[in-house]
């Protein structure tokens, strides 16, 4: 490639990235604008003992939702930064990912092969995380 493409390219990436970005910002103002209200009206306006459970769990749903919003604007971030995308932070919203759909699972009509399936993501994130980052403080010295 030439220099002038590679400059374009380059460039083009550049903004793709920036309107992701104010794209997943957009989204993550709205999560925690439906967040807050979803808090107000369940906590405030409708508070019912008999659907508290499943009004806490489904808040737990949408805060997590907001999380994962923040850690992938901050992959994006970081990704303009420093021009490489950090494996760690891509595994720490899988896990988020996981813990949502952990919290809203309903436990009285999921079978038991979705149980397995979740629990094998999760200890195969887990796992690589941790090979990951003790990868990481102990380099080989080859």
């Amino acid at each position: 490639m030439s220099e002038k493409k590679m400059i374009s390219y380059t460039n083009f990436k550049k903004l793709i990235i920036f309107i992701l970005m104010g794209m997943l910002l957009l989204v993550v103002f709205v999560s925690i604008a439906f967040l807050a209200w979803n808090l107000i009206d369940t906590i405030i306006l409708h508070f019912s003992m008999t659907n508290f459970q499943n009004a806490v769990i489904n808040l737990f749903g949408l805060f997590f939702l907001v999380l994962v919003g923040i850690e992938l604007l901050e992959t994006l971030q970081m990704y303009t930064k420093e021009r490489v995308v950090h494996v760690e932070v891509v595994l720490l919203v899988a896990l988020i990912v996981a813990a949502r759909k952990i919290i809203l699972v309903d436990y009285t009509t999921t079978s038991p092969d979705v149980f397995f399936g979740i629990a094998a993501v999760v200890i195969s994130i887990g796992v690589t995380y941790f090979l990951l980052k003790k990868a990481s403080r102990n380099p080989r010295n080859d």
